[in-house]
């Protein structure tokens, strides 16, 4: 406790985001291991429908575009799903989300066995098991970001690589199972594997600021000593509880403290808090410790501390180095950098994610609309990069997920045992997993043009995908798979980085939620259409024709989009420069 003669002066407090640096390390690389196991459980289950549309198939007695819905709302849920789960993570905090979302996804594929139909199944088991798959995934790899910054190509990449061991591990694991408990026995033990999301969830520990707990900022207390032989001399008392009284959630926030008792009482006159005796003083000073006095006694004008939310950093999807971003170049320290990061919420020219905005409620309505304004960046429809960029990963979904569903039941009608069919799916998560470790160590290098890869990996995914109709042999269905899964793992791992080059890191969060829910739209279409011409023709092969089509346009159109590129910014550049371009003021003319 803290005396002084003088009277205090009005004070405030001032609003101060505290930052989070990431730590690169330490508990981090537990959350990586959380996330590398829930990218094992969502897409392991997510890439092995191709295995269960045979059985599917001949339970339901339905057509094979009918019966492709079933994986094709699953994976388009999965993505399309994913601005809203951000808003949800904003709002209530990752582990919340990513626990709640293992717990619908579980109880939805238990329940779609009971299902009288393929209507109520594709719903019960493609719908909600997508929605709880959305919210299992896109805070697992938030959790990442947080954790990492200079190691986050790292971090991500094995993060990432859990979609790689899934695709491995649960086709021959799908496959075994069905043999011995058919599809509805599968399910149900599949259903209690994703609950182990939970405990995954249960591992993503908020990050706290970096540096010392934050102060609480007590407004002064102007009291008074008294006593018989002394005037009444104004003292200071400056109050501050100690470190283990914080309590912080899901966000990092500082929750208020819970109120036990107040050992002061108020003025109704002017506000002040009365005189109180010397040996009261101690009294007080225990009361600062159970009640959160920044709040109770904040004068108008005062600004409480915010904390950063998932989507208030620029660079949380971002899953190359951070130390190639410009905006790290150019910071004078790491302090600096992670200040630059912060999002505000005017960036785009509307509020918070989640519906809150300078500290209030807003009503339900007004929140969803903030919300949508808050992923749905109007400027980026502007964009000729933004729109061919979004055009070629919405074309390439269209194809993305007909050989994860039709390569298994092509092998079959090749004579191939199902065992055999099924491995092939573990050969993409194999060269899946390859492929995304390769490509995180390559887009490191300062001569690698990303954009180009990416380019190239698609044309040539999209041309060998085009002949699968021809590879008459097990050996040469092996070797497409691997080429396959290096393109796809080629094009997933570098989405963000490409927009990050094209269109600047400040649109990335509203560029990549975008693209993220059109490649949704765009999932539930490909595998319907590609059934939908396999039951005119009788064979799969006009499907794989479609799914190599998409992947080389896909890729072709992006070629010139470096060049698109430079002439829209060097336009944007001279607009801005005659925008702010001040008029030369006209010659006097003297006039007699």
């Amino acid at each position: 406790m803290t005396k002084t003669t003088k009277r205090p002066e009005t004070r405030g407090t001032t609003e101060q985001a505290q930052i989070t640096t990431p730590p690169d390390g330490g508990w981090g690389w537990v959350i990586t291991f959380s996330s590398f196991m829930i990218s094992v459980l969502v897409d392991g289950t997510c890439f092995s429908q191709g295995i269960f549309f045979t059985e599917f198939l001949t339970y339901f007695g339905q057509s094979k575009s009918k019966t492709s819905w079933v994986g094709s709302v699953l994976n388009g849920s999965y993505l399309t799903v994913g601005p809203f789960v951000g808003s949800l993570t904003n709002k209530y905090g990752c582990r919340k989300v990513a626990m709640c979302g293992a717990v619908v996804c579980s109880s939805a594929l238990f329940i779609s066995t009971f299902s009288p139909g393929i209507e109520v199944f594709t719903f019960t088991y493609g719908f909600l098991g997508g929605i709880g798959f959305g919210l299992m995934y896109l805070p697992a790899m938030v959790m990442v970001g947080y954790y990492f910054a200079k190691k986050r190509a790292l971090a991500t990449g094995i993060a990432c690589c859990g979609s790689g061991i899934g695709m491995f591990v649960f086709a021959p694991l799908v496959e075994f199972l069905l043999q011995e408990y058919n599809w509805k026995g599968t399910t149900w033990i599949m259903s209690a594997l994703i609950l182990n999301g939970i405990l995954f969830s249960m591992l993503y520990r908020p990050l706290e600021p970096s540096g010392q707990q934050p102060s609480i900022e007590m407004e002064t207390l102007n009291s008074y000593s008294t006593s018989p032989n002394s005037p009444e001399t104004p003292i200071t008392i400056s109050l501050s509880p100690p470190e283990d009284a914080f309590s912080f959630d899901e966000n990092g926030v500082l929750l208020p403290l819970p109120q036990r008792s107040r050992s002061y009482s108020q003025s109704t006159a002017d506000n002040r808090i009365k005189p109180v005796k010397q040996s009261m003083m101690r009294d007080i000073a225990k009361m600062a410790h159970s009640q959160d006095m920044s709040v109770r006694l904040r004068r108008p004008g005062q600004e409480k501390t915010v904390f950063l939310k998932p989507l208030q950093r620029k660079d949380i999807f971002y899953s190359g180095s951070v130390m190639h971003l410009q905006e790290y170049i150019n910071a004078s320290s790491l302090a600096d950098f992670e200040k630059a990061m912060i999002r505000t919420p005017d960036d785009n020219g509307v509020g918070d994610a989640d519906g809150e905005d300078n500290g209030g409620k807003m009503p339900l309505l007004s929140r969803v609309v903030n919300m949508i304004h808050f992923v749905f960046d109007p400027v980026l429809l502007t964009s000729p990069t933004f729109l061919i960029y979004g055009f070629s990963c919405l074309i390439c979904m269209i194809g993305f997920f007909v050989p994860f569903m039709y390569i298994p039941p092509l092998a079959m009608e090749q004579n191939i045992s199902p065992q055999k069919a099924a491995f092939l799916i573990s050969v993409i998560g194999i060269s899946n997993t390859v492929g995304r470790v390769a490509v995180g160590v390559l887009s490191d290098l300062p001569w690698i043009d990303c954009l180009l890869v990416n380019n190239l990996a698609l044309i040539i995914g999209g041309v060998v995908t085009c002949f699968v109709p021809f590879y008459d042999s097990y050996g040469m269905l092996a070797a497409y798979t691997v080429v396959f899964g290096l393109s796809v793992a080629v094009f997933v791992s570098l989405r963000s980085i490409i927009m990050v080059e094209l269109m600047g890191l400040d649109k990335l969060t509203n560029a990549f939620g975008l693209v993220i829910m059109c490649q949704g739209i765009s999932s539930f279409i490909g595998a319907p259409l590609a059934g939908t011409i396999a039951d005119s023709f009788g064979n799969y092969n006009a499907a794989f024709y479609l799914a190599g089509a998409t992947f080389v346009v896909g890729g072709a159109v992006c070629l010139p989009l470096r060049k698109i590129s430079s002439l829209e910014k060097r336009w944007k550049a001279e607009k801005e420069r005659k925008k702010h371009r001040v008029p030369e003021k006209e010659p006097m003319v003297m006039v007699k």
